[in-house]
């Protein structure tokens, strides 16, 4: 048994001052009557009362109140199926976490920025699914598609350039991965990919083509800019020029019939592509079951009702032996 108010617990102290004035009741009334009247007089006023019955009155109305405190600690026990059904979309957001994800032509850094990005997106999903895959030279599937935001953004905040399995750039594994982990999944399936676009393995297009036949939305956020800029590996100290690839990400975008949408130093919001989103896709009704337990209050409830019912029949009066 599961009391869902336990802190109303407390009301049972009430109990106790009632149930101590049972044992004081006839010395407390007889004193009281001696106020009135001389205590000779006691006996015969007792005559046309029923002491059990009046004892027995008090008992019901402590034993009604006693439900009643019951009632209001909620008690539940016994477990029930509950289907819930809601609508909404489920969201796979690819993130690459390549070297050059760390280069700096846009501030504080693309990753950091795409982070930051992904983080708005989580204040404004509304009852949506999302899901994070990290990519670089080998795609992790970081979180599954979950509702719990919470958590999604923990698992955020420790992605990082320093965590890849593998060095590289592979958009069309990280695609794959995505597939395989929308084939659960039971609302609009959409697809998020952040990149500056530089597929080193050249089979982003294929994969694009592959989850666009099953009905995936592919949306892509373009990070960094087509100047480009050096990056320095702080271990070996080379150099290497990277740029955002514009065409390629355009092009994975139109096979996935989404849209393409590209953070530049001046323009670094996510929300038109939320608001596009929202406003061309609607969420595919998703139901779940879920045990819980039931409330049982009104048990306890009916039964106070009951016993003040019951207590309301009886009189304190005794019955009068008429002389024949």
């Amino acid at each position: 048994m599961n009391l869902y108010y336990p802190g109303n617990i407390w009301l049972l102290l009430i109990l106790i001052p009632l149930i101590l004035s049972l044992f004081f009741w006839k010395r407390r009334e007889k004193k009281r009557f001696s106020r009135f009247a001389d205590s000779s007089f006691y006996s015969e006023y007792l005559n046309d009362r029923s002491q059990f019955l009046h004892y027995f009155k008090y008992i019901l109305i402590i034993l009604a109140l006693a439900f009643i405190i019951f009632a209001l600690l909620r008690p539940q026990w016994d477990y029930e199926e509950q289907e819930y059904s809601f609508n909404g979309l489920d969201i796979m957001v690819c993130l690459d976490v390549s070297k050059s994800m760390d280069a700096q032509d846009i501030t504080p850094s693309r990753l950091l920025r795409a982070k930051m990005q992904i983080d708005s997106l989580l204040d404004n999903l509304k009852g949506d699914r999302i899901g994070i895959i990290a990519f670089a030279g080998v795609p992790t599937l970081e979180c599954p598609l979950t509702d719990d935001y919470s958590c999604a953004r923990l698992v955020l905040n420790s992605i990082n350039t320093d965590t890849v399995v593998e060095y590289g750039t592979d958009i069309g594994a990280a695609l794959a991965l995505a597939s395989r982990s929308f084939q659960s999944a039971g609302g609009s399936n959409i697809l998020l990919l952040i990149t500056d676009g530089e597929d080193l393995k050249g089979n982003a297009i294929i994969q694009a083509k592959r989850l666009s036949s099953q009905g995936v939305k592919i949306y892509v956020l373009g990070i960094g800019s087509e100047e480009g800029t050096f990056i320095r590996d702080e271990k070996t100290g080379q150099q290497a020029f990277t740029k955002l690839d514009t065409k390629t990400l355009q092009t994975i975008a139109s096979i996935g019939k989404g849209k393409y949408f590209s953070v530049t130093p001046e323009q670094g919001k996510l929300d038109p592509i939320l608001q596009n989103i929202y406003a061309s896709e609607s969420g595919r009704g998703r139901s779940r079951n879920f045990s819980i337990l039931k409330d049982q209050y009104a048990i306890p409830a009916a039964i106070a009702i009951i016993i003040l019912l019951v207590e309301s029949l009886f009189l304190p009066r005794t019955r009068k032996r008429e002389n024949v």
